[in-house]
């Protein structure tokens, strides 16, 4: 009975302080990353199996756009492998993220997530340096991250035009193996592929959109 009592302890106790951490770290790390607040509402993660799920995750807008965040994910169900945590290399089985709220606003100097882009990149180098500085990364520990599948499903897209908005749906996005093999990514440059192919799979739907962007050219 006892041993059980300490083993619950351990366990409640382990898996509070990991959630904690990961909340914390990533409202610090990450607005060190994209240039603008982040919040994260919630953590509830299993240090034994690494099932688990972040809630309320909001990426503010960059300056100069109107929509408060330009991403509102409710709830990412992630699937982590627990002791790489702790390892040189995060290594997550399934990150599933469904409904989520993205904003696109263009203006005429550039877009939102284009500048957000260019944020990350900052921090992290664009990626053709990346190869570059492969040779020296024994010499610059930054955590590296695997994510063999991402599936974004659900999600709807705020198309903002010089004042003129409407919501269209966001396309479903599947990705594997990030960070596989010899490619040894960090988690900026994660960030950078993902928010690019978010940008590929939001050209399509903007375009079924002519009409609202014909209007907001007008105005």
């Amino acid at each position: 009975i006892f041993l059980l009592l300490v083993s619950a302890a351990v366990y409640f106790i382990g898996s509070s302080a990991l959630n904690k951490g990961i909340q914390a770290g990533v409202e610090k790390f990450g607005p060190q990353v994209t240039q603008t607040p982040i919040e994260l509402q919630a953590v509830d993660l299993s240090i034994l199996s690494g099932n688990g799920t972040l809630k309320g995750l909001y990426v503010s807008n960059p300056q100069g756009f109107e929509s408060e965040h330009i991403f509102a994910l409710n709830q990412i169900d992630i699937d982590i492998e627990p002791a790489s945590v702790f390892s040189d290399k995060i290594t997550i089985n399934k990150i599933h993220i469904q409904q989520p709220a993205i904003s696109y606003e263009k203006t005429l100097s550039g877009s939102n997530l284009k500048t957000l882009l260019n944020n990350i990149e900052a921090f992290a180098g664009p990626a053709e340096a990346a190869a570059s500085e492969a040779s020296t990364a024994e010499t610059d520990p930054q955590k590296q991250i695997l994510i063999k599948q991402l599936i974004i499903e659900g999600g709807t897209i705020y198309v903002g035009l010089l004042g003129v908005g409407s919501k269209v749906p966001l396309p479903r996005i599947e990705m594997h193996d990030l960070g596989a093999g010899d490619q040894q990514q960090s988690i900026p440059e994660v960030i950078d592929q993902v928010v690019r192919e978010l940008l590929r799979a939001i050209g399509p739907a903007i375009a079924g959109s002519g009409d609202l962007l014909q209007q907001g050219g007008q105005a």
